[in-house]
């Protein structure tokens, strides 16, 4: 067998640019064939199933993409503003602040949400819990932090389409410098956390002589 021309990451690369330029409908072969350089022949090599099969590892790149660029700063233990920022960053330079389209949101805004919406869903959800989570991180209630979770990718998703609408990166950029202090106003530990990122909580009592507190969990103050 001749060798590919293109490895399997490259292979996805032009995959993806080419479903996001052009959705899955007009995704057609013989676009998909320009953008690989690959012929039907080879591309149904590689893709036996067809487009379906190709957008399907597409989306599964995608989410390989999230994990590295967006959920691994969101679950790390760096302060939580600096994980908003890290995770900000990444998006806007992997979108291009709205100039290349977002595929996962693209299809589940199409009928093709049908065909993949369980890996849409599973990639969205667990952004959604990784914001959540930062914010918990931060001194944030779960209820609050998670709505401000979804209103923050809301904001993110948002901000990507009209940016691309109106041809406005500055959309975008302006949204990305807001939000980390929107996101985390009232979090009374986001002042907690050092420069490398380990929080400073108080220490909890000693119980030794002249601490005023019983040595045991939850004990009495200690009589005089």
């Amino acid at each position: 067998m001749p060798k590919p021309l293109l490895s399997r990451e490259e292979l996805l690369g032009r995959l993806y640019e080419t479903f996001s330029r052009y959705g899955y409908e007009g995704a057609s072969m013989s676009r998909i064939a320009a953008f690989t350089g690959l012929g039907r022949a080879s591309l149904y090599h590689h893709f036996p199933g067809g487009k379906e099969e190709m957008a399907a590892a597409v989306l599964d790149h995608a989410g390989a993409w999230f994990e590295r660029a967006v959920f691994a700063p969101l679950e790390g233990v760096t302060p939580p503003r600096q994980r908003l920022l890290a995770m900000l960053d990444a998006i806007g330079r992997h979108y291009d602040a709205g100039n290349r389209a977002c595929l996962p949101m693209l299809l589940a805004l199409t009928e093709e949400r049908e065909t993949f919406g369980a890996a849409i869903r599973r990639l969205f959800a667990r952004w959604i819990e990784g914001l959540t989570q930062t914010l918990c991180d931060a001194g944030l209630a779960r209820d609050i932090a998670r709505r401000r979770a979804i209103e923050g990718a809301v904001r993110v998703q948002g901000a990507l389409a009209l940016a691309r609408a109106l041809d406005d990166p500055r959309i975008f950029t302006a949204m990305a410098a807001d939000l980390p202090q929107q996101m985390l106003t009232g979090a009374d530990r986001s002042a907690l956390w050092t420069a490398r990122g380990t929080p400073r909580f108080p220490s909890p009592p000693s119980g030794g002589a002249g601490s005023g507190r019983s040595s045991r969990r939850g004990g009495a103050p200690a009589e005089r």
